[in-house]
Parts: structure tokens; sequence; C-alpha cells
């Protein structure tokens, strides 16, 4: 019984040792595991973490999801509205896409305006969904008079890196989960009607498929950074596959070189991430 007790304490010391570590000296104690080629979870360079997806998660929404990848835990929810057309294009619906990162999912995030990380993760995310999955034409009710505007929601709840690639499954699980109700303009009286209990899917241009990997110090390439890796990152490579393996999207952010080796082993990665989230969405 003693040498089991000592032996428990050491332990305990042993794990208060790391953590102290690890807070004090959080570089380096990253630095330590990169170059024994591990990393400080225990994964290998090319692992992701494990993903869930849960849709329709949100009752009130026309459609919905929640994503966890890790740690990091965002919602997603889309709410749908008549609105009318913009004059230049009158067959043409709406999408609006926010993603907010608050001091609630994380203390790196303060209160106030969006900062940039929730800023840059919105643009891309909307344009990236504007471009290949949202056909604004299907969102037409009647041409120059009513349209449908869908406003999408992806609030972190949770942060612990790769936001973007989180939004993106999020936002794709609501958008297969969004039903909108058939709606008809009456022409008299210029008033749209919807029947809730004859709600229909919107049809989707394609779905697409998110791996972002991360070059930690310039000399390690990781997928699916967490925070404290995100933290030491000097450049990002988000790779974007869609329902038939095509490329949708490369995009590139920070100052770090990235080679055109480095691109091709993304992308070979990025197809391996695409046959496991197939099973997840």
């Amino acid at each position: 019984m003693m040498e089991d007790t000592d032996i428990q304490q050491q332990q305990q010391q042993v794990a208060f040792a790391m953590h102290t570590f690890e807070r004090i000296h959080h570089v380096e104690f990253q630095r330590r595991f990169l170059a024994q080629r591990t990393r400080h979870d225990g994964r290998a360079f090319s692992q992701f973490r494990p993903t869930h997806v849960v849709k329709g998660a949100i009752s009130t929404a026309h459609g919905s999801s929640t994503v966890r990848i890790g740690n990091t835990t965002v919602v997603c929810g889309i709410k749908a509205e008549v609105s009318e057309p913009d004059v230049k294009t009158p067959d043409e619906g709406y999408l609006a896409t926010n993603v907010e990162l608050s001091p609630m999912c994380s203390a790196r995030f303060r209160p106030g305006a969006p900062g940039e990380d929730a800023q840059v993760a919105s643009e891309h995310v909307h344009r990236l969904f504007k471009d290949n999955v949202v056909d604004l034409k299907a969102l037409c009710i009647e041409e120059g008079q009513a349209v449908w505007s869908l406003s999408a929601d992806v609030v972190c709840l949770k942060y612990d890196g790769n936001i973007v690639d989180a939004s993106i499954i999020a936002l794709m699980a609501a958008l297969e989960d969004l039903k909108l109700p058939k709606a008809e303009l009456d022409p008299a009286t210029g008033v749209v009607s919807a029947d809730r209990t004859k709600a229909e899917p919107l049809a989707l241009r394609k779905r697409l498929f998110p791996a972002t990997f991360s070059l930690v110090d310039d000399a390690y390439l990781v997928a699916d950074a967490d925070d404290a890796e995100e933290q030491m990152a000097t450049a990002g490579l988000l790779i974007v596959l869609d329902d038939n393996d095509r490329l949708a999207n490369i995009w590139k952010r920070g100052a770090g070189l990235v080679s055109k080796e480095t691109i091709r082993q993304c992308i070979d990665s990025a197809g391996q991430r695409r046959e496991a989230l197939v099973k997840t969405l």
C-alpha cells in the first residue's frame, strides 16, 4: 500500500510540474514536444481531432447545428425572413453570415465590436458559401417583389483553435437541416403567405469539407491546430474540397512561406479528412 501511495504521489508531482511548466513557458513546452515529432495532446502531426456534428440543435431556427472539434464547440442557427430583392438582382435572395467570438468562449477575446479573428472568419465563410454552396436565385419567391433572406449566425461556445473549420462544417450542416416554408405572393395585396406545413429543404450546389493546416515555428506542419499551437503558427493553410473531391478553395494566411510540395501534401491530407467528414455529416 505504501508503495502504491508513493507512486501516486510521484505521478501527481510530475503532473503538477508539467502543468506549471506549460503555464509559465508554454512556447517552450510546445517546442519540446514538436522536436520529438509529436504534439502536446499526443496527436501525430497529420492527425485531426475527433469531430462531432448534431443537426437540428435549435428548435426555433429554420436550420441549425452544433459542431465540436476537440474542445472547440460552435452552434449555428439560420433564420429565414421575407425581404424585397435588390433592384440590381431582382431574382436573387440574400445570405448573411456572422461568426461570433466572445469572451464567453475564451479569455483571449474582448467584449465590444467583433475582433479581427471574427471578422476575417465571417468574411471568408460568407464568400465561400455564396460562391459555392447557396444558389441565391433559389431564394426567389417572386421576381422583383419578394425573396428569402437567410441570416446564419455561428456562435463559438468554447474556443480551442481552428474556428474556420468548425464554422464551415456548422454552416454546411445547418444549411442541410434548413427547411423553408412554401411561400406565395398574393398579387392583389402584395402580401406573402408562408405555409410551414409544406416546408421544403433548400437545394444546395455542393457540399464543402474543410481542412486547416498550420506551419508552427516555420518548421512543423500540423493539422487542425489547437489554440496553443495556433499562437505559435507563422502561417495557416485552409484547403476546402467539395463532394466530388474537387478543390473548391485554398486560403493562405500569415507571413510564413509555404512551398508547393507542402500545399500538395496538405491537399492529399485534406482528401483523407474529407472521407472522415462525409461519414460525420
